[in-house]
């Protein structure tokens, strides 16, 4: 790893920038390291770290970037919200015309085709066009541009295969085709810098920060809807369907950007944002919370429940569910637990932390085997059908993800195991997305 990443991956954390010169100096590289420096405050000119460590290296901070002075400040963040509402304004329009007639569920055969098999697309491309005018992407407009492109050829073929069908594949199209949009906004926002895995990473954790804030916009429209409602009770007023129908389609139009536009800086990387804001902070709570919880849930699996009932998953699908929503819960959880690269914890605290995701990787990884078994089981005794091959092929790659993280983490050293396994829970959303785009492009033709 060059000195420059190394600088950048210590920009919140003084202790790592403090070593990381004393290594250089020990080496007699002072010199390089006082140009890493010069170049890091160029490209993050708001970084008071790296400004305090050039006034300490005796640059010449007139030759570099000033800092932003409040009304530079005070515009940049007037257009930052000018562009947000615009584009919300459109993506609630694309909503109320995808919607037709119909209320926007996203099921098929609930909702009308162009809104279950367009809404995800829609919002990807919604989104990274906001990114895009937002930023000011540079000589970055292509990953853009390619994520934007994905998104289409997604929706097109995801289209093509589920247009007018409401069996098995048609459902399955509706749960992953989400999560494919979810990684074009990725590629477009956190491909094309260094280490790549790290800002992936930090797009991970923005995202789910993202979808908690537009969960609470979405409760407060719910509020706000069911006050209007209860006011027209009260006046002996009813509401036309139509009308409601375009207040529910354009307000979930509205949330996505907005609740993006709420806590993401789109002219910094995924992993330069901030760490330390009430959600993120909220959000690394609760999942560090929920991991005690599922160390519980997981030994009353293994050690009780499945012993006692072993043959249950393989006659009954509800149980199979069960597991396997649980299984990707808790990977979600672990994903969100890591320390950030600004947060200072104790030796003991981070050893505690670590041995509590191994842990729950571990049985997790058992509680994965057993429900692979079962639907392994069903499938032989009932035939493949396109539920039994998704659920298959995704118990194949947990079990895969569930390893390799376990592995990573074993192998790591002590002061280097959150980075390590923030890199490893980003290459594991590969074979994530590759099967994910197999059911959505592939499964339905076959």
């Amino acid at each position: 790893m060059s000195l420059v990443a190394q600088i950048e991956r210590a920009a919140g954390n003084p202790e790592a920038l403090e070593r990381i010169y004393r290594d250089s100096t020990a080496v007699g590289d002072e010199t390089t390291f006082r140009e890493a420096i010069s170049h890091c405050v160029r490209k993050y000119p708001g970084n008071l770290l790296f400004r305090t460590w050039a006034l300490r290296l005796d640059l010449d901070l007139t030759k570099l970037p000033a800092v932003t002075e409040a009304a530079d400040g005070d515009k940049l963040a007037g257009r930052h919200w000018w562009i947000a509402i615009t584009g919300s304004l459109i993506l609630s329009v694309v909503f109320v015309l995808l919607a037709g007639d119909q209320l926007p569920y996203p099921i098929p055969g609930v909702s009308v085709d162009p809104f279950w098999l367009g809404w995800a697309p829609a919002t990807a491309i919604a989104i990274l066009l906001y990114l895009l005018i937002d930023g000011r992407a540079g000589k970055r407009w292509y990953w853009y541009l390619l994520g934007i492109l994905g998104a289409v050829f997604v929706g097109v073929v995801a289209a093509w295969n589920g247009w007018g069908r409401t069996d098995q594949p048609a459902v399955l199209i509706s749960i992953h085709l989400p999560f494919v949009a979810w990684a074009a906004v990725g590629i477009g926002a956190s491909f094309g810098y260094r280490e790549t895995a790290r800002q992936f990473y930090g797009y991970i954790v923005k995202s789910m920060e993202t979808v908690l804030t537009a969960g609470i916009y979405l409760m407060a429209g719910i509020i706000l809807v069911g006050l209007t409602v209860g006011i027209f009770d009260a006046l002996r007023l009813s509401i036309p369907d139509d009308v409601m129908r375009v207040i529910v389609s354009a307000g979930m139009g509205l949330i996505p950007i907005l609740a993006l536009a709420s806590l993401y800086d789109s002219s910094k990387p995924p992993a330069e944002q901030s760490w330390v804001t009430g959600l993120a902070r909220l959000l690394k709570i609760l999942t560090r919370l929920i991991l005690v919880p599922a160390l519980i849930i997981l030994v009353v699996y293994l050690f009780w429940f499945v012993p006692r009932h072993f043959w249950r998953p393989f006659l009954e699908r509800d149980v199979l569910i069960v597991y396997n929503a649980t299984i990707v819960a808790i990977i979600v959880a672990m994903a969100c637990t890591v320390p950030d690269p600004g947060e200072k914890l104790s030796v003991r605290a981070g050893k505690l932390l670590r041995y509590a995701i191994l842990t729950t990787s571990c049985l997790t990884f058992l509680l994965n085997a057993y429900a692979l078994a079962a639907v392994t089981s069903r499938t032989l005794r009932g035939g493949i059908t396109p539920n039994r091959h998704a659920v298959l092929g995704w118990n194949v790659i947990t079990l895969i993800i569930l390893a390799y993280l376990s592995v990573r983490l074993v192998r790591a050293k002590p002061d280097e195991w959150p980075d390590v396994f923030r890199s490893s829970v980003a290459l594991s959303v590969v074979p994530a997305v590759g099967w994910a785009l197999w059911v959505v492009l592939g499964l339905p033709l076959i």
